[in-house]
């Protein structure tokens, strides 16, 4: 079976649903089921309609949706989303990077990366793009004020993603490309904070302990 999805963010609508019926029409797709989500994208995937639509659908079914903020708004979302996917042996087309996203037997490590930077590309325009809305709404300046330095490291924002992607055994070349800097500037935060697939040290720590416990 193949299934249309659609989740719009009030906020900032990427009007999915027209390119989504514009591409059926063309490629004569039909659909047997075509899902408007009623429920933004900053409700969790769990509680929204696509939990139940993957959890419903079978083996080799497909599921077509425009760009990954129709499902997440985060990469870190859209992992879990892919992995719950995957897991269930589905097809997930994406129309605006002309990718589909397989079951891992069916798809390539190149194929996923390539899928992955355009999904990390994709949402960090759409947060820089917001951000900026936001402030020129609220009457605030843009850019870093004058003689303002940085508190935090440039990486910090993606710490999560990177320990995801660490787990998933992405090599730290490929993560560098996923998030947008230079393969250097990776290893020297990795070097930095001592980060890993289990988190940074102190977190690796206290997971050892508890499992100790128990």
């Amino acid at each position: 079976m193949i299934y249309g999805y659609i989740s719009e963010d009030e906020d900032s609508p990427s009007n999915g649903k027209t390119h989504l019926e514009a591409y059926v029409d063309k490629n004569a797709i039909k659909l047997d089921s075509f899902i408007v989500e009623d429920q933004s994208n900053k409700v969790s995937w769990e509680k929204r309609e696509l939990f139940d639509l993957i959890n419903n659908a079978k083996k080799n079914d497909v599921i077509i949706t425009y760009e990954a903020s129709n499902l997440a708004r985060s990469t870190l979302q859209l992992l879990e989303i892919l992995e719950a996917i995957a897991k269930a042996e589905l097809s997930l087309k994406f129309i605006k990077y002309n990718e589909t996203f397989v079951p891992e037997t069916a798809m390539d490590t190149k194929s996923f990366l390539r899928l992955m930077q355009f999904i990390e590309e994709d949402f960090l325009s759409k947060r820089t793009v917001d951000a900026l809305a936001r402030r020129r709404a609220a009457g605030l300046p843009l850019g870093r004020p004058k003689g303002r330095k940085n508190k935090s490291r440039k990486l910090d924002k993606f710490r999560v993603e990177i320990k995801k992607y660490l787990s998933l055994n992405i090599s730290k070349a490929s993560i560098a490309k996923l998030v947008g800097c230079h393969a250097q500037t990776l290893y020297n935060y990795l070097e930095d904070t001592k980060l890993t697939a289990e988190g940074e040290p102190e977190e690796a720590l206290a997971k050892s302990n508890l499992e100790s416990i128990s």
